[in-house]
């Protein structure tokens, strides 16, 4: 009886490996331009045709469990949700190369996206710092943001009507 139930199930997985996976759902799609050819792992971190990039030019607050507080942890997610969506739109990225390395050996890198500097664009929209040459070029996100404090991110507010 045990050897039957035992054959039983062996069989039954036996089976349900050898079924054809299904095709995705089509509702599922490719960026337009881009495809497969970058992933966004955070804000200023990509993977461009296989090889590791950082923005030279600019610091994207730090995600969990890099991050100092919980302040910097959601412009974190909102900086990546905003470079993930710009990606998804693109048509063309360009990688330039400045020479550097981080601290993780990825290499420093201007990426213009259509045409346009990304992180340029991220410092602009007030998702990223200046990158420093400092020892520590992490922007203090966690502290109160000040318009006069170096590198620091252009911040809108509902009560600033001068971008009206």
């Amino acid at each position: 009886m045990i050897r039957k139930r035992h054959f039983v199930l062996a069989l039954a997985v036996l089976t349900a490996a050898c079924q054809k996976t299904p095709d995705p759902p089509s509702s599922i799609s490719l960026p337009p331009g881009l495809g497969d050819r970058v992933r966004v792992l955070s804000a200023d971190a990509l993977v461009i045709d296989g090889k590791h990039v950082r923005l030279a030019n600019a610091y994207a607050p730090q995600g969990i469990p890099d991050a100092r507080c919980w302040a910097e942890a959601a412009a974190a997610k909102q900086a990546t949700l905003w470079v993930r969506g710009h990606m998804r739109d693109a048509r063309d990225v360009t990688v330039q190369p400045t020479g550097g390395f981080d601290e993780f050996h990825r290499e420093l890198a201007v990426v213009q996206v259509d045409g346009v500097d990304l992180g340029q664009l991220m410092f602009e929209n007030g998702l990223a710092s200046r990158r420093s040459t400092g020892r520590d070029n992490r922007f203090p996100w966690c502290e109160p943001i000040s318009a006069k404090a170096p590198d620091a991110p252009i911040v809108g507010s509902l009560l600033d009507d001068s971008k009206r």
